[in-house]
């Protein structure tokens, strides 16, 4: 789940992968609108066949968080 999230993340934010950590946080790190989140998790929701509740993003701060999220 990581590598996929991981990905998405470089690609979106044009970094290489290697940038993005399970530390990496979402705004500090990323510089993350809510714009850019939502796409985020749209996409992953697709890929994964996971549903993201909206209220997620509020407790999801880095990158692990998304991953331990995801892998419940």
């Amino acid at each position: 789940m990581f590598e996929l999230i991981q990905k998405q993340l470089a690609e979106y934010f044009e970094l290489e992968p290697s940038k993005i950590t399970p530390d990496t946080d979402f705004v500090k790190d990323l510089g993350a609108d809510s714009l850019a989140v939502m796409e985020l998790m749209f996409k992953l929701e697709s890929e994964t066949g996971k549903t993201i509740e909206d209220d997620v993003m509020d407790s999801v701060k880095t990158v692990g968080d998304l991953v331990n999220y995801l892998e419940k």
